[in-house]
């Protein structure tokens, strides 16, 4: 795992930096994210503030894209505490799409039979769609190939479906 840069950072702050002895700083002056600390984040992620919100959420997938399998699995619970605010949700499963786990994709898939396609949650729903297509797992393929078949979702729904399908790359 490589770490990430402290872009934007002064040079006289990145000597700062580098002179604090901070488990999650590489040598390089990098954030390693596979040891940076979590729990502000998750207390970060429930703040009624949205860009709050949103910036603990985009860690968190990247901690999970960093193989960190508790900042994902607390994406997923993100889902249900924010189950009827469709801006936050759009959030939390652009993130999930970063957490490669047979989890997400069970939660994404929820999401598609949970909420009904319509004006209002179009966008969403193409944001679930999208977070799908970034798992490579190879049950995804196949399920939306079944959902492509099922008659209780629109055409356009469907043709949707199909389309993701042809997008995976496993």
């Amino acid at each position: 795992m490589r770490a990430l840069p402290m872009r934007g950072l002064p040079p006289n702050m990145k000597r700062h930096v580098q002179n604090v002895k901070l488990p999650w700083i590489t040598a390089e002056g990098m954030i390693d994210l596979t040891r940076f600390p979590i729990e502000g984040t998750l207390k970060q992620a429930l703040d009624p503030n949205f860009e709050k919100f949103r910036s603990a959420c985009v860690l968190l997938g990247s901690m999970a894209a960093y193989g960190r399998q508790e900042a994902g699995v607390y994406l997923i619970g993100l889902l249900g505490q924010n189950g009827s605010d469709l801006e936050r949700l759009a959030v939390i499963v652009e993130q999930v799409g970063y957490f490669c786990d047979e989890a997400s994709a069970n939660a994404l898939f929820a999401e598609i039979r949970r909420v009904r396609s319509s004006n209002t949650t179009r966008r969403y729903l193409n944001t679930v769609l999208r977070s799908l297509t970034l798992l490579r797992l190879d049950s995804v393929k196949s399920r939306l190939e079944q959902l492509a078949d099922d008659a209780t979702f629109s055409y356009k729904m469907r043709a949707k479906f199909r389309e993701c399908c042809e997008r995976i790359r496993i």
